[in-house]
């Protein structure tokens, strides 16, 4: 098992919808991530520079491989895009 995180800004106007679509994550994508071997995916808003920090447990044996198989994700493609900071 390996940890994993990134850190992002967002835009001060996007705030409020990142919070509203991150308060109820489409089962897809949900079930996307779990076969990506991800686990344990957190993310944390740090305020007032609106920064966000993401962290997960990876339990796969090829990172960029799962990676690119989420891409190839329609719904994750979608939630991407609708999440886009």
């Amino acid at each position: 098992m390996q940890r994993m995180g990134l850190c992002i800004g967002v835009k001060a106007e996007a705030i409020a919808d990142y919070k509203r679509v991150h308060a109820a994550v489409w089962p897809e994508v949900l079930d996307v991530i779990s076969r990506a071997n991800i686990r344990n995916y957190s993310i944390f808003l740090r305020e007032p520079e609106n920064l966000l920090f993401a962290c997960w447990e990876y339990h796969g044996s090829d990172f960029a491989r799962d990676a690119a198989r989420m891409s190839e994700s329609p719904a994750m493609r979608k939630w991407w895009e609708l999440c886009d900071p």
